[in-house]
């Protein structure tokens, strides 16, 4: 049995998002959002399904340990409306289509890639966040690492 990408969050990052509002079983509709950034061109992967039906609308504030200290908020029109050309860059450089997920440092875009990799992008320094979702609210949240800063002109 697989198991689904938010059972697999680890309990620092999972108190972090309980303390957001998070719950097991959490199940927001995500349509609305869906149907605005699908006009424009993203195509919704499950992996980003799952995601945002369990933790879209939720803002999620770090450890103090987190490297840039920034909330993450679920939102994923405001984050990714307008900004398709950003994921088509992703996509050519990571081989995997890319979906906004989220808003974080600077009002960045979190995408997350059909294949689990997580990256940011903002207007002074797109990140290599992650691998996978689970691995990138380790970072963002918990700050375990930092993020590996991407040349400007990617």
């Amino acid at each position: 049995m697989t198991l689904s990408i938010v059972e697999t969050i680890a309990p620092p990052a999972r108190s972090l998002l309980e303390a957001a509002g998070w719950y097991p079983g959490r199940n927001v509709s995500i349509e609305a959002w869906d149907d605005v950034l699908r006009s424009e061109g993203h195509r919704l992967s499950p992996a980003a399904k799952e995601v945002l039906t369990s933790l879209g609308g939720l803002t999620v504030t770090p450890s103090p340990a987190a490297k840039y200290g920034e909330r993450l908020h679920f939102e994923p029109e405001l984050a990714g409306a307008g900004a398709y050309d950003i994921a088509e860059r992703f996509e050519v450089l990571f081989g995997q289509t890319f979906y906004p997920i989220a808003e974080w440092v600077s009002n960045s875009i979190v995408y997350l890639g059909d294949r689990g990799k997580v990256v940011s992008w903002d207007h002074v320094e797109p990140l290599d966040i992650a691998d996978s979702f689970t691995e990138a609210l380790d970072v963002m949240l918990v700050g375990t690492r930092d993020p590996r800063v991407l040349p400007f002109a990617f």
